[in-house]
């Protein structure tokens, strides 16, 4: 991980704007921003500055705790592959310390804003407070900053605010908050500028913004430029049968895959009604939206009632759908819409719903019952626009102290989580120390059970038998903790995680052709070579520093054990191994040995596994075969080409990769979504469980299969 000419090139290699907006107070002020390169006396922070993006954002963090001052607002970061113009890395990191849960949180929002900034610096760090009203922070080409006062953007929308600066402004780079923003509400959000906007904030990073004074930050700077459409990567992108599959289903496929393994909050393990949901947003008037350069866009536009647009993804709706208990999609894009126009995480919104509806379902609130009943939802949503934005401005875990609800409550670190039947899921949010969301929602995820590819991709860790059952807590430590691992060092980059789980998935790239394509500079050698085990050795280092910020922010052990998954967690391979590899001790924090190996690739080693002796589950012996009959449903994209095969003949019992490349030659229009090679391709599911590629499928079997790359 050091950079091939020392430290002196790490210190130069991150430009940073820095903007204290409490100058603009001062009658004879300094320049209201400063751009300067990283410096840090700590070399191992100057060192995972290099390397940009998300890893910048914390090195800023933490220097600014070494100093002995208060850490920065909120700061803005954008990593190398987006100063590259590399397809779908459109990402800027948006990092703050939590008004929910009080600890670091990351945010990564896509648009104009990552290739704008590129442009002009690779972080801006907000601190201060501006008194003046409807302030909005434009940053020029040259890094020159200044504040310009707009009262009359002042409780406007995020979609209002975009198009009152646009009109000022022309083309921009732009992030803005909502009226919940303003008021501090502590779950508002952060919107991008685009129409309708895209938007980011787990855990309050609007109110941050908010609590600078700020209305908006425009970047009026020329977007960095990108790559071609016909670079290799591009075309290994286009090529994806995971990606165009994510692509038809706007990641509503995944509706379906919640309901299969009988996920709480779902449509109560009723996959008809999930499938029909799902349908119901597909055949709602509806456009693709996606990132720089990706040739399979996922995000979904729907054309709104009055002439309006919504932008709707699974991650945001599901909260807001099935778990209210809204089987038609208008009624969860409705509230969707609400949650946008009054800038608040619809996540965070949907959970604080869900305690309401439960406390008057209990009689702890003498109100009519609220599940099903989207008026009355929408009306609690647009409260926290109002003047008084209490009732469930604090967040769920706040609505449920206040209710009595604590016992119901299911959250990590401050924030709403979910309940999940894959165990590697459930430890991914307790144990994320940049917010429960980047790991809930990790789209490598889907690798767990997939025949095989999970052991190739982790080798040589090793793997005890039943680490590819998501019910199994064998190996779910390690899982999560590689997981982690290449989720932190693909944000720094600012490439797509869900483009990179695709390309792995699908088995075209392995680690060190992922790291090839897309690592920094400052890991690559003279030769600008560069390993998946360096890749991965700087987010396991860029994990720890996150862990050692929230530490310096008075986390305590509990934090990564929160009640509703205590039982979980206590089992062997989970929070016990995930610490050990990790490097953490009792108090979830690193210890000496971890951190004094942050910058080596020997962090990876800590947990001592790679002596640990990999053993795949045991063959069973051949079983005399006959005729026999299986039934299949198709989800997503495997809806239609398996329409008519609801029941397929074969020779049975067969290993599920058998019968798949059978059912591949009988079905050609469905052949490129079965098989790539010898490789399963769909995730499929036997009474709700992951069945993986050499398991045995039996006369009678109920097998569900979708093509889906998990989270989003």
């Amino acid at each position: 991980m050091r950079p091939p000419t020392g430290p002196s090139r790490a210190a130069e290699s991150a430009r940073v704007l820095t903007v204290n907006l409490s100058r603009s107070q001062a009658e004879c002020s300094p320049p209201l921003g400063v751009l300067a390169p990283f410096a840090a006396a700590d070399e191992r922070l100057a060192r995972i500055a290099a390397l940009s993006g998300s890893a910048l954002a914390v090195a800023l963090f933490l220097r600014a705790l070494d100093a002995g001052g208060s850490p920065p607002c909120l700061v803005v970061a954008v990593g190398e592959g987006v100063r590259a113009g590399l397809p779908t890395a459109a990402r800027a990191t948006v990092a703050g310390i939590a008004p929910l849960g009080g600890r670091y949180v990351e945010g990564l929002l896509g648009g104009e804003l990552a290739g704008r900034l590129a442009s002009v610096a690779d972080a801006l760090e907000l601190c201060g407070r501006t008194e003046l009203p409807g302030a909005v922070l434009v940053v020029g080409a040259d890094a020159e900053t200044r504040l310009v006062s707009l009262p009359e953007l002042i409780d406007l929308d995020p979609r209002a605010t975009a198009h009152a600066l646009a009109r000022r402004f022309g083309s921009r780079g732009l992030l803005c908050v909502g009226p919940a923003g303003e008021r501090g509400v502590a779950f508002a959000n952060l919107a991008g500028g685009e129409d309708p906007p895209g938007f980011v904030g787990r855990g309050g990073l609007g109110a941050l913004l908010g609590g600078l004074g700020l209305k908006a930050v425009v970047v009026a700077a020329e977007p960095v430029a990108a790559a071609g459409p016909d670079s290799a990567l591009a075309r290994d992108l286009a090529a994806s049968p995971r990606l165009r599959a994510r692509a038809e289903g706007g990641t509503f496929e995944l509706l379906a895959i919640s309901a299969v393994r009988g996920e709480p909050g779902g449509p109560s393990g009723d996959v008809d009604a999930a499938v029909r949901l799902a349908g119901d947003l597909e055949s709602t008037d509806h456009h693709r939206r996606g990132c720089r350069g990706c040739p399979t866009p996922c995000g979904w536009v729907f054309e709104r009632p009055g002439g309006g647009r919504q932008g709707g993804r699974f991650s945001a709706l599901h909260p807001l759908g099935p778990s209210l208990g809204l089987e038609g999609g208008e009624g969860a894009l409705a509230l969707m819409a609400a949650c946008d126009a009054v800038g608040v995480d619809a996540k965070e919104a949907g959970a604080c719903l869900v305690l309401e509806a439960r406390a008057r379902e209990l009689g702890l609130r003498p109100r009519p019952p609220l599940r099903g009943d989207v008026t009355e939802a929408r009306r609690l949503i647009e409260d926290l626009a109002g003047k008084d934005a209490a009732r469930l401005g604090g967040g769920a875990r706040a609505v449920a102290e206040d209710l009595g609800l604590s016992a119901e409550l299911v959250a990590a670190r401050g924030m709403s989580a979910q309940a999940e039947s894959d165990l590697t899921l459930v430890l991914g949010q307790c144990v994320s120390a940049r917010g429960a969301d980047s790991m809930r929602s990790s789209p490598f995820g889907g690798l767990v059970g997939m025949g095989g590819r999970l052991r190739e991709l982790l080798a040589p860790l090793p793997l005890p038998p039943g680490a590819e059952d998501p019910a199994d807590p064998a190996g779910s430590g390690r899982i999560v903790w590689w997981h982690e691992n290449l989720s932190c060092a693909l944000d720094m980059t600012g490439f797509c995680a869900f483009s990179a789980a695709a390309l792995l998935a699908d088995g075209v790239w392995g680690i060190d052709e992922l790291a090839a394509a897309v690592a920094p500079v400052a890991l690559r050698d003279e030769a600008g070579r560069v390993s998946g085990r360096a890749f991965l050795a700087a987010g396991a280092a860029l994990a720890l520093l996150q862990r050692e910020l929230n530490g310096r922010l008075g986390s305590r052990g509990e934090e990564d054990r929160p009640p509703w998954a205590a039982a979980a967690l206590a089992r062997a391979g989970m929070w016990d191994e995930y610490r050990r590899v990790r490097g953490l001790d009792e108090q979830g924090r690193p210890t000496s040995a971890a951190a004094a190996l942050v910058g080596e690739q020997a962090l990876l080693d800590i947990g001592g596994l790679g002596a640990e002796r990999d053993e795949p589950a045991t063959e069973r012996a051949a079983e005399p075969r006959a005729p026999g009959r299986v039934r299949l449903r198709g989800l997503g994209a495997l809806a239609r080409p398996l329409a008519g095969w609801e029941e397929f003949a074969c020779e049975l019992p067969a290993p599920l990769a058998e019968v798949l490349a059978v059912l591949a030659e009988r079905c050609p229009v469905a052949s490129e979504l079965l098989m790539e090679g010898e490789r399963v391709l769909p995730t499929v599911y036997r009474a709700g469980r992951r069945v993986g590629a050499r398991e045995t499928v039996v006369e009678g079997d109920r097998l569900d299969l979708v093509v889906a790359i998990g989270g989003g």
